[in-house]
């Protein structure tokens, strides 16, 4: 009975590799055994059946002591599935890390749409911002849902580009950044956010986020003019929002908004469904 992948020496792995007919997942524990050496994964690389899987090619690109024209060789013949693996894996060599990322930013344009958010959903930061720049509004959207994402990202969004008017909304109501006061605050002084929008979050924010709004030079008039509004009800003692007996109706807050988005031919806009 041959011993398990796991409990072979270099020896017994250059023996395993020149006498067996391996299959893919024996392949890939050979080469993540500690005892794999160049040479074993050389004689991997010989075999043109082993290097049908891009799992054990994007393995050997990374593998310490492959010559880099080798592994540029593999790289070229990677999908990106396996070039994203390889820039976020700490095991690889940080000049492989490089080109893999400089690989992948060569196939972004021809890559699907659904490709593309699949990848901005896991992406590390170095294409965050490739990213951000493509203006795309379900790739922003899933931009929303990467662990890697921080704060200071939304507000590049918010202040250097010029979203599609859907991802606002998707911004406003995401179970994570729609609860930032930061984010809040930037996405009601964002002059591309769409005024019921910006309305309807305004009137959540708090009385110290609207003073700041107030001094924000780059705040909408009609934005100011809410804000101001929403200030003196509440040095007037009223309050900012007022529900029915229901407790279903917000009054205080759809009357304001009412009175500062009517598009002057008797139309009002309203608070989007279910923002909260």
């Amino acid at each position: 009975m041959n011993p398990p992948i796991s409990e072979l020496d270099s020896n017994g792995l250059i023996e395993l590799v020149r006498e067996r007919e391996l299959d893919g997942p024996e392949v890939l524990q050979v080469l993540r055994s500690p005892y794999c050496t160049v040479q074993v994964a050389e004689m991997v690389a010989s075999h043109p059946r082993l290097m049908d899987s891009h799992a054990v090619r994007e393995r050997l690109a990374s593998f310490p002591g492959f010559t880099f024209a080798r592994a540029m060789d593999l790289i070229g013949t990677l999908p990106w599935t396996s070039l994203l693996s390889l820039a976020q894996q700490p095991r690889t060599p940080p000049v492989i890390r490089r080109q893999s990322e400089r690989k992948l930013l060569l196939q972004l344009p021809s890559m699907t749409l659904g490709e593309k958010i699949a990848l901005a959903r896991r992406t590390h930061r170095a294409l965050l911002r490739v990213l951000i720049a493509s203006g795309d509004s379900q790739v922003l959207t899933a931009l929303l849902d990467n662990p890697r994402l921080v704060e200071n990202d939304i507000l590049v969004i918010l202040n250097t580009t010029e979203p599609p008017p859907e991802f606002f909304a998707d911004l406003a109501r995401h179970h994570r950044w729609g609860q930032y006061q930061e984010v809040r605050r930037a996405l009601v002084a964002c002059p591309h956010t769409p005024l019921p929008l910006a309305l309807s979050v305004l009137v959540q924010l708090a009385p110290g986020e609207l003073r700041r709004l107030l001094e924000h030079p780059g705040t909408p008039e009609r934005v100011c003019d809410a804000a101001l509004a929403l200030q003196e009800r509440e040095t007037l003692g009223l309050r900012r929002v007022a529900r029915a007996d229901d407790g279903s109706a917000n009054i205080a807050e759809n009357e304001v908004i009412r009175s500062l988005s009517d598009d002057g031919d008797g139309g009002a806009a309203q608070p989007p469904e279910n923002f909260r």
